[in-house]
């Protein structure tokens, strides 16, 4: 079985594998979004996600300390490395203590810090294509923007984290304790990605019943992702969290 998922969210992705293994799913292989699962006892394997030192590496230190702790790795991808353990051989946490977890989170932080970096250069290049008269250029500039969007709200996940982690030890609790945390809505990610969708749909010739058609989608297409975004920025400004 396979199934599309896209996350940010790596927390978010470990509880969704474990919740198709307790389904007696356990996930077997990954590449661009598409999970691919065979057929498990319920519950038979538990899973972690780390990141790694490198892009679609891990060490083979790393690599001989899993296997000690009889931990397989089941994907790489890009900074993350998907693993598993069998459920019947104990529990599986692979941070178990505040400082550790702060690490950890602390790497997560600098990725998507170097991610939102490439992509502001990304987005950049295709306004100044878009400025310049290039036909696509718009349509990639909301796609960018929508990446973008998602890398900075987890990115602010990430750093709230943090902050709750440090302040277990003593340090950041006035930051905690004034509950000012600003959350990005994934509604303005969400329309971003739809009308950047939406101006990729390739302009029709003026007769015809498909260039009627193509034209209503693309409209209501842009409608929504209207909609989304300002729902999403309305959401960004209110809320705190």
């Amino acid at each position: 079985m396979t199934k599309f998922h896209l996350y940010f969210d790596k927390d978010k992705e470990t509880a969704f594998l474990n919740e198709m293994s307790q389904k007696g799913y356990a996930m077997t292989g990954f590449f661009a979004g598409f999970y691919h699962f065979d057929k498990c006892e319920p519950g038979e394997y538990i899973y972690q996600i780390d990141i790694t030192e490198g892009l679609f590496r891990v060490s083979n230190d790393y690599r001989e300390f899993m296997k000690d702790m009889d931990v397989e790795i089941v994907s790489l991808w890009g900074p993350w490395v998907i693993l598993r353990k069998k459920a019947s051989e104990g529990a599986f946490e692979l941070y178990t203590d505040v400082e550790s977890n702060i690490e950890h989170y602390a790497r997560i932080k600098k990725m998507l810090k170097v991610g939102a970096v490439l992509e502001i250069a990304c987005l950049f290049m295709e306004i100044f294509g878009a400025v310049s008269g290039v036909s696509t250029a718009w349509a990639f500039v909301f796609i960018l923007g929508a990446i973008l969007v998602a890398m900075l709200k987890e990115l602010m996940r990430v750093n709230g984290i943090l902050t709750e982690l440090k302040g277990r030890i003593g340090t950041d609790r006035e930051e905690i304790q004034s509950g000012r945390t600003r959350k990005i809505s994934g509604y303005l990610a969400a329309g971003f990605l739809l009308n950047g969708v939406a101006l990729m749909i390739p302009e029709i010739g003026a007769d015809g019943q498909m260039a009627f058609w193509a034209g209503f989608l693309k409209g209501f297409l842009q409608t929504v992702a209207i909609v989304l975004m300002t729902a999403g920025c309305i959401f960004t400004l209110w809320r705190r969290g």
